[in-house]
């Protein structure tokens, strides 16, 4: 009877020790969640700078026959530069941001699409 006791008593101090130590990861993992709250998703941040560069490199080309072209790539640019600047300033979410820059991506590439359908 006396191994019955000591089982009992060495299961409960085993089964405080779990307990404990799971208060303690909880409290951990919800310290690192609160301190990570405001951090942006890193594979987003740079899928929009990845975004960008594309918006860039294709605005960058010049038609210098076609002023009418010209003026849709200077509004274009203007767009992209007023986009950068309010996420910059904080205006606007990054979600908010990389959606408009997909949106600015799929005009760039059509007036992209149109141009070289001209010029063939």
């Amino acid at each position: 009877m006396d191994f019955f006791y000591l089982f009992l008593v060495a299961g409960v101090i085993i089964i405080f020790i779990i307990v404990q130590y799971d208060k303690q990861n909880k409290k951990k993992v919800n310290d690192i969640l609160r301190a990570n709250k405001n951090v942006p998703p890193l594979f987003m941040l740079r899928s929009a700078e990845l975004k960008v560069n594309a918006i860039r490199s294709a605005l960058n080309t010049q038609d210098l026959f076609d002023s009418e072209k010209t003026e849709i790539q200077k509004v274009l640019s203007h767009q992209l530069d007023q986009l950068i600047a309010s996420y910059t300033n904080r205006q606007i979410a990054l979600s908010a941001y990389y959606a408009r820059l997909g949106a600015l991506l799929i005009c760039v590439n059509e007036f992209k699409d149109t141009r070289i359908a001209v010029e063939v």
